[in-house]
C-alpha cells in the first residue's frame, strides 16, 4: 500500500507534458468539445488501483479519518491519494490549466471539489470516494474488467422521477465512482460542467444540477453509448446500501460500502428521517443485486 498526501510533487512526465498547455486566465472557458482536456488521447482499458479522496484541509474529523483508514486497510495494494483545497487548485493549475478558469468561476467550494473529482479520475484513473463513504468489503471485484463504474444512489417513485425529469427511476451517485484515465464519459462530464459553470447558485439543489448527481444522471441518460463509452452501473446495494441494513447473512456479501450522507456542503440541513423518506421510497430496488442498464 502506498499512501500519501498530494503536495504537488507527484508527476508522470510524459503524461504531464501533454496536459501542460497554457491558458489565458481571463479566458471564459476551455474549448467545449469533447474530450475537453488536453490529454484525452491517453487512455487505458483497466481501472488503476488508486483511491482519491479530498477534504478542505489535512485535519480530518475523527470519523472521516477512521473511514479513510478503513479504505487503506481493505485495499492494501492500492495507492491512496489525498488532496486538500489548496492541492486541488494547484493540481489543476499544474496539470490541466485550461480548466482553472472553470474551477475559479464555480461559486461554491463543493462545486470546485466536484469538478476536481471528475478531473483527477479523468487524468489518472482510479476510484474516487467521499470521506463519508464507509467501506465494508474490498471494491476490487466491482471494478474488475471495467473501464468506468458508477452506482445507483437511490430509486425513485414515479412522481419524483417526473419532478427531476429523469428517463429512468433512479439517480447515479457522484460520491463514489471509478474509471480508467481518459474515459469518454468523464470528458463529457467535464465539458458539461464547463457549459454550466457560470450558472447562478441560489439553493443547494442548484449545486446538484450544475456539478452534482442530478447533472451526472441526466447526462448519462442523454448520451448515446458511442458518446459516453462503456459504463458499468452497479446496483445500489454494492456501494450505496442504506446504512440501516444489517450486514449479516447473504446481504452482507453484497454491501461493499455505504454512504453516511454527512452533507457538510449543504447550507440547509436536511433532517435524516426526511432525507430517508425522499430517497428510499422503493426499498426493493435498494436490496436488488440486479445491475441496471443505461438507455
Amino acid at each position: 500500500m502506498r499512501d500519501f498526501i498530494f503536495r504537488g510533487d507527484y508527476s508522470r512526465a510524459a503524461f504531464e507534458d501533454r496536459c501542460s498547455g497554457s491558458a489565458d486566465a481571463a479566458e471564459p472557458a476551455p474549448a467545449l468539445t469533447a474530450p475537453g482536456v488536453d490529454c484525452a488521447a491517453i487512455s487505458t482499458p483497466a481501472i488503476p488501483h488508486i483511491v482519491h479522496q479530498t477534504w478542505k484541509s489535512a485535519d480530518l474529523p475523527p470519523r472521516f479519518a477512521k473511514w479513510r483508514q478503513a479504505w487503506r486497510t481493505l485495499h492494501p495494494q492500492w495507492d491512496h491519494r489525498f488532496y486538500d483545497d489548496a492541492d486541488i487548485r494547484r493540481v489543476i493549475a499544474d496539470r490541466a490549466p485550461r480548466w482553472l478558469s472553470v474551477h475559479d468561476r464555480l461559486p461554491r467550494a463543493i462545486q470546485r471539489v466536484d469538478l476536481f473529482r471528475y478531473l483527477i479520475v479523468y487524468l489518472d484513473g482510479g476510484l474516487y470516494a467521499d470521506l463519508d463513504m464507509e467501506p465494508h468489503l474490498p471494491s476490487d471485484s466491482l471494478v474488475a474488467d471495467a473501464s468506468c463504474v458508477f452506482c445507483v444512489e437511490f430509486h425513485l417513485g414515479a412522481r419524483r422521477q417526473k419532478e427531476l425529469g429523469y428517463r429512468l427511476p433512479w439517480q447515479i451517485a457522484n460520491c463514489i465512482f471509478a474509471a480508467a484515465p481518459g474515459h469518454e464519459f468523464f470528458a463529457e462530464i467535464l465539458d458539461e460542467i464547463g457549459r454550466r459553470a457560470s450558472n447562478p447558485v441560489i439553493k443547494d439543489a442548484d449545486v446538484e444540477d450544475i456539478t452534482g448527481p442530478r447533472m451526472l444522471t441526466r447526462l448519462a441518460f442523454a448520451l448515446t453509448r458511442e458518446q459516453r463509452g462503456a459504463v458499468r452501473i452497479l446496483p445500489q446495494i454494492n456501494w450505496m446500501a442504506p446504512r440501516e441494513y444489517p450486514r449479516i447473512g447473504p446481504l452482507a456479501r453484497l454491501v461493499h460500502a455505504s454512504h453516511a450522507t454527512a452533507g457538510t456542503w449543504r447550507t440547509a440541513r436536511i433532517p435524516r428521517l426526511w432525507y430517508n423518506s425522499l430517497t428510499w421510497s422503493h426499498l426493493r430496488g435498494s436490496v436488488s443485486a440486479m445491475a441496471p442498464e443505461l438507455p
